[in-house]
């Protein structure tokens, strides 16, 4: 750890007890004013660059421990070794380094440390996260104020559909009120959860900020380059950190709506009042930055595979009796489902090719998709009859028939 910044180091070194008002960070101590004037007369130290400890304070602690000389050997740092890291004093060298090929002298790393275009774009990256954390949470924020807008829109649809009905509504309604309260009350519990935490990492970047500032401006260029590693590392952190709140499931913005019951129109057989749906539409927060990277002292080596160099492999291979095969679903439990056209059957086997089940169709199938929501396949039967079948897995029969056109899945749902 660095010497005690709080009092001089050459009255210390001579038994006096004397209060540091500057700091040499060439000689890692604090002076007094009486040695701090022979400290800039003397000529193997009146090139030393000091700076009052109160600005020497403002460093973070974690740079407050830097020191210029070795802890193990007690001498000051000469190299800086590529290859492990650390910086490192000649004795360093000898024991350990000896046969380090990157080896420079740490005087030309560190010279213009603060100028450079790893210090430069490290600025521009907190800059950036910090403006990505705005982002985020000006995004909830409004998602919260939508959802209470519509909450109140939703509301008041709901008392106009009420004057429509008979007074035995009342009990629905109170019910689908506390439904649409409860609606807000979670979602919005979950983004408020969400803005926790993007205040929280909003403050660690800022912190950030003002730490890489005070760098800049009172550390010295050891220190700077030691420190702008761990901040690199943490700005690298906080952009992955963003990137993975961005894609996360809480990010989609939640919308409510109301829809009425046919029923409830209708006047008759009425069973529902309605029903809140919170609605999720994509994030359309974009991040900007996410070059992480390029303020890297040391990028690692990648090596790109070439797409010619990629080998596939025959993991299984079926045989099947049944003729022309329209159509083929892959079911996540592994079980696999095959249209087969001639002979109108569907046929289901087990992950490892032997056979399940099958079902007898009157008309050829077509194709099929799987519905991960209610464990069933629906499939498309017949050339101009448009009818499709809907088969249970769990009870391996015929569901349901509709008459359409064409069928799709999306998110797992018809």
């Amino acid at each position: 750890m660095a010497s005690n910044w709080t009092v001089c180091g050459v009255c210390d070194f001579q038994n006096i007890q004397k209060t540091s008002v500057v700091w040499c960070s060439e000689c890692d101590e604090g002076l007094c004013d009486e040695c701090k004037e022979h400290h800039s007369a003397v000529k193997s130290s009146r090139n030393h660059r000091v700076i009052p400890v109160t600005d020497y304070q403002k460093l973070p602690l974690n740079v407050l421990a830097i020191t210029q000389t070795c802890q193990k050997h007690k001498e000051q740092y000469q190299t800086f070794c590529k290859k492990h890291d650390c910086p490192c004093c000649r004795r360093c060298v000898i024991e350990t380094h000896n046969d380090c090929k990157d080896l420079t002298a740490i005087d030309d790393i560190i010279h213009d440390i603060k100028s450079s275009n790893a210090f430069l774009e490290l600025e521009k990256q907190l800059s950036e996260l910090l403006e990505n954390v705005k982002r985020v949470q000006n995004d909830r924020i409004k998602n919260l104020k939508d959802i209470k807008e519509e909450r109140d829109m939703i509301a008041h649809d709901i008392e106009q559909t009420r004057n429509k009905i008979n007074d035995f509504l009342d009990k629905i309604q109170d019910n689908l009120l506390k439904e649409l309260d409860f609606t807000e009350e979670n979602e919005g519990k979950k983004i408020k959860q969400l803005l926790s935490l993007i205040e929280e990492n909003e403050r660690e970047i800022t912190d950030l900020q003002v730490n890489l500032t005070n760098i800049k401006e009172h550390a010295s260029d050891l220190q700077a380059f030691l420190a702008l590693k761990q901040i690199e590392k943490d700005v690298s952190d906080k952009a992955e950190y963003i990137q993975f709140v961005v894609k996360s499931e809480d990010m989609k913005t939640k919308t409510l709506s109301f829809v009425v019951s046919e029923k409830v129109r209708n006047f008759v057989g009425i069973e529902h009042f309605g029903s809140v749906v919170v609605n999720s539409k994509s994030c359309e927060v974009v991040v900007t930055g996410n070059k992480t990277q390029q303020a890297q002292m040391t990028v690692p080596n990648t090596v790109s595979k070439n797409i010619d160099d990629i080998k596939l492999k025959n993991k299984m291979e079926i045989k099947l009796q049944g003729g022309l095969i329209r159509g083929c679903a892959i079911l996540p439990n592994g079980k696999m489902m095959f249209c087969f056209d001639e002979v109108k059957k569907v046929v289901a086997l087990n992950s490892n090719g032997t056979h399940d089940f099958e079902i007898q169709l009157n008309t050829a199938p077509f194709d099929m998709a799987y519905i991960e929501a209610d464990n069933s396949v629906v499939i498309t039967v017949g050339l101009r009859k448009n009818v499709i079948h809907t088969i249970d897995l769990n009870s391996r029969s015929i569901k349901e028939i509709y008459e359409c056109y064409i069928i799709y899945t999306w998110d797992s749902n018809t």
